[in-house]
């Protein structure tokens, strides 16, 4: 681990890390039994200091197929959004660099130990490879509060597929939790939807 592992960062989530309850999940662990499956949990479950609503410049879409969730999930790629598109929305976690650590290797059912986080994050716009994994992207944001902001995205990410209705569900119900209407919650599902 980095000598900065205490180093806070913002984790900024567009899936369903958007409700507290599953971001949970990677930092406390939970069980088979769980909504989620099983989680390992990170090694500092401490709960995120802060939390806050942001738009991603970047194209998310539903795609692949889940056999937890039984239809596509969310994925982020690295490049424009396209002239006129909306940006997607996104729930930045205050957390450390050791938990965000904690977080992409669960995500992509890896080691913590097999996790590349650079000692300094690239500039906001760029990315690097964390892991050779579906979601091996970590992509600098601009900071918030002089506070590094990165979000995951993928690579290579998989052809557009609808979502089941759990997921949108999961996903709906974070959007609420940041005081998004119903309204607002529709638009931004669509934005995700647009691919699929």
């Amino acid at each position: 681990m980095s000598s900065n592992s205490d180093q806070e960062v913002w984790y900024v989530a567009y899936g369903s890390n958007l409700l507290t309850a599953r971001m949970l999940a990677y930092l406390e662990g939970c069980t088979e039994n769980s909504l989620w499956g099983p989680h390992r949990g990170a090694k500092d479950p401490t709960f995120p200091r802060d939390d806050r609503k942001i738009e991603i410049p970047y194209p998310v879409h539903f795609g692949g197929y889940s056999k937890r969730w039984l239809g596509g999930v969310a994925w982020c790629s690295h490049y424009p959004l396209s002239d006129g598109v909306r940006s997607p929305v996104g729930r930045a976690w205050r957390i450390t660099r050791d938990q965000l650590a904690d977080v992409v290797a669960q995500e992509n059912r890896k080691d913590t130990e097999e996790i590349f986080l650079p000692d300094a994050f690239p500039k906001s716009g760029d990315a690097t490879q964390t892991n050779n994994g579906p979601i091996d992207l970590l992509i600098s944001l601009d900071p918030i509060d002089g506070i590094p902001a990165l979000t995951l995205g993928s690579s290579e990410p998989p052809s557009p597929g609808p979502p089941s209705s759990s997921y949108r569900a999961v996903l709906a119900a974070g959007m609420s939790e940041m005081g998004l209407t119903s309204a607002e919650i529709a638009g931004y599902l669509s934005v995700l939807e647009a691919k699929a």
